[in-house]
């Protein structure tokens, strides 16, 4: 049976083969997949900032101002990591046979003085470095540019489409 699960921005979800996980509005933020191919059993985050422990500054947070959440379990990069990694675990995946891919982490924000990267940037960076940190092969990378990007993971076979809006 087929199912479908869609997730906002500092969400995530994990699912078996059958379901697509899918996400949209993907900007600065970065989106973090993890999939065990053998168990067919993986997750989809979406990150807003790079880690809890990095003062952002405040356009980050009113450029995020229309999201009426209190708590997201994927606002930060590194951290959405760990969680997806511990839920894919709950349900049956593997640690050592996961397999990432990433997309998003685009310059939607005028570039401030001091930060010659961007939010875009400094997100891919911090997902990227926890997955080396782990061990976690990033397999594919659709990330940078200008333009916001929609995601759609289909848990089948891991592929993920990703179309770009302009």
């Amino acid at each position: 049976m087929h199912q479908t699960i869609n997730i906002d921005m500092g969400e995530m979800a994990v699912g078996y083969n059958g379901t697509h996980i899918k996400t949209g509005s993907i900007g600065s933020c970065i989106v973090i997949v993890l999939y065990d191919y053998e168990a067919k059993i993986g997750g989809m985050a979406h990150a807003m900032l790079p880690s809890r422990g990095e003062r952002q500054i405040d356009l980050i947070n009113e450029a995020r101002a229309h999201i009426n959440k209190t708590e997201f379990v994927a606002r930060y990069a590194d951290e959405s990591v760990d969680r997806l990694i511990k839920e894919i675990e709950k349900i049956g995946g593997k640690r050592e046979r996961l397999k990432a891919k990433l997309t998003g982490g685009a310059r939607m924000f005028k570039v401030l003085n001091g930060d010659k990267d961007g939010i875009g940037y400094q997100n891919f960076e911090s997902a990227k470095r926890r997955l080396q940190e782990l061990g976690i092969p990033i397999e594919n990378e659709e990330t940078g540019g200008t333009v916001g990007r929609v995601a759609d993971l289909n848990l089948e076979n891991g592929l993920v489409d990703v179309s770009t809006k302009m």
